[in-house]
């Protein structure tokens, strides 16, 4: 069954949606039977990745590490959703060494101004306070044209629109099973 699964890799500021289409798409694909199991950055920084900061370093661990448990799901048959900021080429880089063929990236973009005035979870009026470093001032790197990110712009479309859109790519990939 490894060979057939996938993992999706939604990737963006925070703020963006990736959380909101993570959870969408993962009840979505759990009531259609396939078998996908999701990993939210956030969740991963409070407990497997709490020892780690925010610098480049920190973040790039922080991105290994979550690769290593989505090909270790692959390998049990699972298809991964996960969702992060992945700010970096260097991160992206490094979970493509991991992932390979099995990854599948969606760039989830809205400008910063937009993520900063929803700030669902308060993250940036915390850094606002000092509270967070290197979250506001650190640099977003777009994805370059080689990394073929699958892109969704939640400021321009709604949740829904975006939630079909990921889901009839993830159509493509998930063709061995009925969605």
């Amino acid at each position: 069954m490894e060979s057939f699964t996938k993992v999706f890799w939604l990737f963006g500021r925070s703020g963006a949606g990736k959380t909101t289409l993570g959870l969408l798409l993962f009840a979505g694909l759990r009531d259609r039977n396939i078998p996908i199991i999701y990993l939210d950055g956030d969740e991963l920084r409070s407990r497997l990745c709490s020892d780690l900061g925010f610098k480049s370093e920190a973040r790039l661990e922080n991105h290994r590490r979550i690769a290593e448990i989505a090909r270790l799901l692959t390998m049990q048959g699972h298809n991964v959703i996960v969702s992060t900021m992945a700010p970096e080429h260097l991160h992206r880089d490094m979970v493509n060494s991991i992932l390979g063929s099995k990854l599948v990236w969606f760039y989830i973009h809205a400008p910063l101004p937009v993520c900063i005035e929803r700030d669902p979870k308060g993250i940036y009026k915390r850094a606002q306070e000092g509270h967070i470093n290197h979250l506001i001032d650190y640099p977003f790197e777009v994805p370059r044209p080689q990394e073929s990110a699958n892109y969704i712009d939640t400021s321009v479309q709604g949740v829904n629109d975006c939630y079909q859109i990921v889901l009839q790519t993830m159509k493509v990939y998930l063709s061995d099973f009925v969605i």
